[in-house]
């Protein structure tokens, strides 16, 4: 006997609502489609937040098709448990009421994140990389199963009222669902195919302690070049042998300069062209940007030119920063007047001998009302590795991949999550491939301090996301 399918629909058009913060961020529009902050739960630009925190609310969303609903699905990311009444209409728009509050709504909780990351608020604080401010309160992510007595036909609106106060702290809701079954819907994140069969990574490199980031990864000529950044002092950029990786190079004083440069962030090997940055990389404007341009060869280091953008603004305290091999496209991760929420992917291309021309916005199918950075192309330039916390994941910051579909630089495929054994959940952040030896080396933030992982994955699997 051949079983219906459960037939899920995502609220797909806002009708009314209380309240929101305007703008991108937290608007009522991060309602519409599937789950953002789910499984990972917790704060996200990606989910409505109303302004007022202890008082009353509703939103009211319309859904693509009526169909029959056995259960309603509430995803509430941030201090769950406000939902006070539920109603359902259908295409005239006259609302009844199908549940009150009252016990028996059924609870949904991921036990790996039944309470706050610990991470969140020591990484977010820290002064080298300020992101969004750490919210003092329990993430509590649930979602709210109403399963109603008796199923309601033709529904396409659904009316969801809130009682703030009934939790402390600040509420967040990240989706509205309906399925013509009790099987209870559950958030998926979009895994790249046979993720979750890469062999476990391996830990590589470790921060001497919690006062050390480990950043900026580049391989080359069997040869792993890294950044280790040093509160209240200046990185140093430090190399190992892969074949012997417990002999440590400070290759910092190479670097004949007197810019701090101590970031790699990019090597074209046909042209022995390298762009490097300073600590003072986050600069929001001006001629002096903070990143440089030398040639590399033979373990030599040239100063060749400043990297000057056209009309370049970044509004952040930070920017992620990555030269192409073809040395013909600079990536930015930055925020700027252009962007969809915090920071946001960007491309730049020559403009002359001396200039790249404006920072362009790399679309909305890659950026979110969150953070995208950490970007790293492989040298077809079509294959897009990054850094987010504005899709379904696993932690904090995870990394995934994209494949650019045209030569505009601006449609994407849907970014695929690289999968459980390379995010965790905390942060997984400044990804670099190794082509050669198909192999993914990346940091990851654990209990307050980081390390250099390395992970076997094919890059035919990397590649084929556009399919």
């Amino acid at each position: 006997m051949q079983l219906k399918a459960q037939q899920v629909q995502y609220a797909s058009k806002i009708l009314k609502y209380s309240s929101d913060l305007g703008g991108k961020v937290n608007s009522i529009k991060r309602i519409i489609g599937r789950p953002d902050a789910f499984p990972q739960g917790g704060p996200s630009a990606n989910a409505w937040v109303a302004k007022d925190a202890l008082g009353n609310g509703f939103v009211e969303v319309e859904f693509n098709k009526a169909q029959t609903v056995n259960q309603i699905a509430i995803f509430e990311n941030l201090n769950a448990g406000c939902v006070t009444k539920v109603m359902v209409a259908d295409a005239s728009g006259k609302f009844h009421t199908v549940i009150k509050k009252q016990s028996g709504f059924v609870r949904w909780m991921n036990s790996w994140q039944a309470g706050a990351n610990p991470d969140r608020a020591y990484y977010f604080n820290r002064k080298r990389r300020k992101i969004e401010k750490a919210l003092d309160v329990s993430h509590n992510a649930d979602i709210e199963y109403i399963m109603l007595a008796t199923p309601e036909n033709d529904v396409k609106m659904v009316r969801v009222e809130f009682n703030f106060s009934l939790k402390p702290g600040q509420k967040q809701l990240d989706a509205i669902a309906i399925s013509d079954t009790e099987e209870p819907i559950q958030p998926h994140i979009n895994l790249l195919s046979g993720a979750d069969r890469f062999a476990a990574a391996e830990k590589l490199i470790y921060s001497p302690d919690k006062d050390c980031d480990l950043s900026s990864i580049l391989v080359y000529d069997n040869e792993l070049y890294y950044t280790i950044s040093m509160y209240e002092k200046a990185g140093e950029i430090h190399a190992i042998d892969l074949a012997n990786p417990t002999h440590v190079v400070d290759v910092t004083k190479k670097i004949r300069n007197d810019k701090k440069l101590n970031y790699i962030l990019g090597f074209s090997p046909e042209t022995k062209t390298i762009l490097m940055g300073s600590e003072n990389k986050w600069r929001r404007g001006g001629d002096d940007l903070g990143f440089d341009f030398f040639s590399w060869e033979n373990g030599v280091f040239t100063y060749k030119k400043p990297l000057r953008v056209v009309g370049y603004n970044n509004y952040g305290d930070y920017a992620d920063v990555f030269l192409a091999k073809d040395n013909q496209h600079i990536l930015f991760g930055i925020e700027s007047d252009l962007t969809q929420g915090g920071y946001d992917l960007y491309f730049s291309q020559p403009k002359d001998e001396d200039n790249f021309g404006l920072l362009q916005n790399m679309g909305k199918s890659l950026n979110t009302a969150a953070d995208e950075t950490n970007p790293f192309l492989l040298s077809d330039n079509k294959t897009l590795i990054f850094t987010s916390n504005g899709y379904s994941g696993y932690g904090d910051f995870d990394i995934y991949v994209s494949t650019r579909l045209d030569d505009t630089w601006k449609n994407w495929s849907d970014p695929k999550n690289l999968g459980p054994k390379v995010n965790g959940q905390s942060f997984d952040t400044n990804p670099f491939y190794d082509e050669t030896t198909e192999t993914l080396y990346y940091v990851s933030f654990r209990d307050g301090s980081s390390v250099i992982n390395r992970i076997k994955i094919p890059i035919s699997q990397l590649t084929a996301t556009s399919q």
